[in-house]
C-alpha cells in the first residue's frame, strides 16, 4: 500500500495539508498583480504553498507562470540563462516555434543553443558577448511582457532570492521590474529572512517597499490531527490524536518535519500506533539529523553555544537575569552582538519578546544533549 503522507520536495494536492486561507489570499493578490515578498524557515513549505496555488490557477486558465531558481547561481550570465531557460520552458511549445519566437522578439540577434540533459529535458541557453552582458539582462527580463500583451496574467517566481545580494543587478532588476507594474505580479521567495529584510526594508536599497509582506504560519494542531488520523484510517492503520499533539509540539507544524514524522510513523506501524512504535520512529528520524545538527552545532563558537543552550534553557525569554548570565559566564553586551550573529546566521529569531531557534528539531536535538 502507498504510504498516504510525502516529504522531501514540491507536496502535491494530493499531500497538501489546509493553507486555504493562505491559497485564497494569494490567489487574489496574483491576479491583481501584486508584487509580493514570502520569506520562512527552510521546510517550512512556502515552495509547496507557492506552486499548489499557481497550479490551481493554471488549470483554471487564469494564469501563466514562471518559476526561476537562484539558488547556486553566482554571475549576471548564469541569472540571465537561468532566467531565459525558465522563460522558454514555459512556452510549452514546440522547439522551432519557441526559437523562432526569441528571434523575433529579441533586438539583437541572439545565438540560441539547444541541449538536452541526462534525463531528457531540453534546455535553452543564450550566447553573447560580455559587453552584452547588461543590454542582454534588460532584454530578457521584458520577455515576459509578449504574454501581458496577449492579455494573460503573467507571475513570476524568483526562490531563494536572497542570493540576489551577490550579482550586483539589484538596482537594474528593480528599475526594470517595476515598470511591469501590474501587468505582470511578482513573488519573491527566501529562506535567510535577515537579508530579505535588508533588501526589502532598507531605505537606501532599490527594492525598498516595493512588495506585499506575505506571512505564512504554522498549520495548527487541530488541522494537522484531522489531516494525520484521516490518512492513517483510510489505510486500515489508527492513530490516537495524543501522539498527533506530541509530533507538533516536536515540529511545530513545520509541514518537511510533520509529514517525515507521520510517514515514518505510517511505515512503522502495521495497526494501531502505540508508545513503543511512536518512540522508535522518533529515535530513527533524531538519528537521521544527527550529523546535520552535529556540524551546524559544531560550527558555532563556544559563546554561541552558551546563548543557544541559554535561549532553550529559558525558552527565550528573560535572557538578561544576571543568574543566568552568570551561570553561562556571558556578560551582557556579549549576549547583544551573540543574538545579532545568530539572527544574522538565520539559526535563531524573535517573536514578540520571546527568542527561538528556527529550526524545530534542531532545537529538540538540542534539548536532548542539554537535559
Amino acid at each position: 500500500m502507498r504510504n498516504p503522507f510525502y516529504y522531501g520536495g514540491i507536496v502535491s494536492e494530493k499531500y497538501f495539508c489546509n493553507r486555504e486561507n493562505e491559497i485564497k489570499e494569494l490567489k487574489k493578490d496574483i491576479l491583481n498583480g501584486l508584487n509580493i515578498l514570502i520569506y520562512a524557515p527552510r521546510r517550512f513549505g512556502k515552495s509547496s504553498l507557492v506552486i499548489h496555488t499557481l497550479e490551481k490557477l493554471k488549470k483554471e486558465k487564469k494564469l501563466k507562470y514562471i518559476f526561476v531558481d537562484l539558488m547556486g547561481i553566482s554571475s549576471k550570465e548564469e541569472f540571465i540563462n537561468e532566467y531565459f531557460n525558465a522563460v522558454a520552458q514555459s512556452l510549452e511549445e514546440p522547439l522551432d516555434k519557441v526559437i523562432n519566437f526569441f528571434k523575433n522578439v529579441i533586438k539583437f540577434r541572439p545565438v540560441i543553443r539547444v541541449t538536452v540533459d541526462e534525463y531528457g529535458r531540453t534546455k535553452f541557453h543564450l550566447e553573447f558577448s560580455p559587453e552584452k552582458t547588461l543590454e542582454t539582462l534588460e532584454e530578457v527580463l521584458d520577455l515576459p511582457l509578449f504574454y501581458a500583451k496577449k492579455g494573460r496574467n503573467i507571475c513570476i517566481v524568483f526562490d531563494e532570492f536572497q542570493e540576489i545580494e551577490v550579482l550586483g543587478i539589484e538596482n537594474r532588476l528593480r528599475s526594470k521590474l517595476q515598470h511591469h507594474s501590474n501587468r505582470i505580479s511578482y513573488i519573491f521567495m527566501g529562506s535567510k529572512k535577515s537579508i530579505l529584510q535588508k533588501i526589502f526594508q532598507d531605505k537606501k536599497r532599490a527594492f525598498y517597499r516595493s512588495v506585499k509582506h506575505f506571512q505564512i504560519k504554522e498549520i495548527s494542531e487541530k488541522d494537522w490531527i484531522k489531516f494525520i488520523q484521516d490518512r492513517f484510517k483510510k489505510t486500515g492503520k489508527d492513530i490516537d490524536k495524543s501522539f498527533i499533539k506530541e509530533i507538533v509540539t516536536i515540529t511545530r507544524g513545520f509541514p518537511y518535519y510533520t509529514q517525515q514524522f507521520a510517514y515514518e510513523l505510517w511505515e512503522n506501524t502495521e495497526k494501531e500506533v502505540d508508545e513503543q512504535v511512536f518512540k522508535e520512529t522518533l529515535k530513527l528520524i533524531m538519528e537521521r539529523e544527527e550529523d546535520l545538527f552535529a556540524t551546524e552545532w559544531d560550527n558555532l563558537t563556544s559563546n554561541q553555544k552558551k546563548v543557544l543552550k541559554l535561549i532553550v534553557e529559558k525558552n527565550g525569554q528573560n535572557l538578561y537575569d544576571e543568574h543566568i548570565l552568570a551561570k553561562y559566564e556571558i556578560k551582557v553586551g556579549s549576549l547583544r552582538k551573540i543574538i545579532q550573529i545568530l539572527m544574522e546566521k538565520d539559526i535563531i529569531d524573535r517573536r514578540e519578546n520571546r527568542y527561538y531557534l528556527q529550526d524545530p528539531l534542531f532545537e529538540y536535538w538540542l534539548k536532548q544533549k542539554i537535559y
